[in-house]
C-alpha cells in the first residue's frame, strides 16, 4: 500500500509540469515580447494565458463531468459542488494575495491557480474508475 501511495503522490507531484512549461513559456514569450516588463504587462501576459488555461479547463471540466454522469452521477454533482468551492477559493486566495503582495498578484495568482486546477482536472479524468 504504501508503495502505491508514493507512486500517486509522485505522479500527482510530476503531472503539472507539463502544463506548467507550456504556460510558462507562453506567459514569458508575452513578458518578453512587451518590451518591459512592469504591472502591466505582468496582469496582461498573466490574464492572456489565464484565458487560454480557462477553455482548456472548461473543455476538461466537461469532458469529467459527462463521464462522471455516465458513470456516477452522484459524483458529477459532487465535481460541480467542488468546482464551484474551488472558484470561491481561488477567487479569495488571489483577491489575499494581490492586496498583500501587489497588484500583480490579482492576474498572476489566478493564472498559475487556473494551470494547477486544469492539472487536477486532467488527472480526475484520466485516473477515474
Amino acid at each position: 500500500m504504501s508503495r502505491l501511495r508514493n507512486s500517486l503522490v509522485s505522479c500527482i507531484l510530476l503531472m503539472p509540469l507539463g502544463a506548467w512549461a507550456d504556460y510558462d513559456k507562453q506567459y514569458q514569450a508575452c513578458l518578453d515580447a512587451s518590451g518591459a516588463i512592469n504591472n502591466a504587462s505582468v496582469a496582461g501576459c498573466a490574464e492572456g494565458v489565464s484565458e487560454t488555461v480557462k477553455q482548456e479547463m472548461n473543455h476538461v471540466y466537461q469532458q469529467l463531468f459527462l463521464k462522471l454522469q455516465d458513470d456516477a452521477p452522484q459524483d458529477a454533482v459532487q465535481l460541480e459542488t467542488a468546482q464551484k468551492a474551488w472558484l470561491v477559493y481561488r477567487n479569495g486566495q488571489c483577491d489575499l494575495q494581490g492586496k498583500h503582495v501587489g497588484s500583480p498578484m490579482f492576474h498572476y495568482c489566478p493564472m498559475q491557480m487556473n494551470i494547477q486546477r486544469v492539472e487536477e482536472l486532467k488527472f480526475l479524468l484520466n485516473n477515474g474508475g
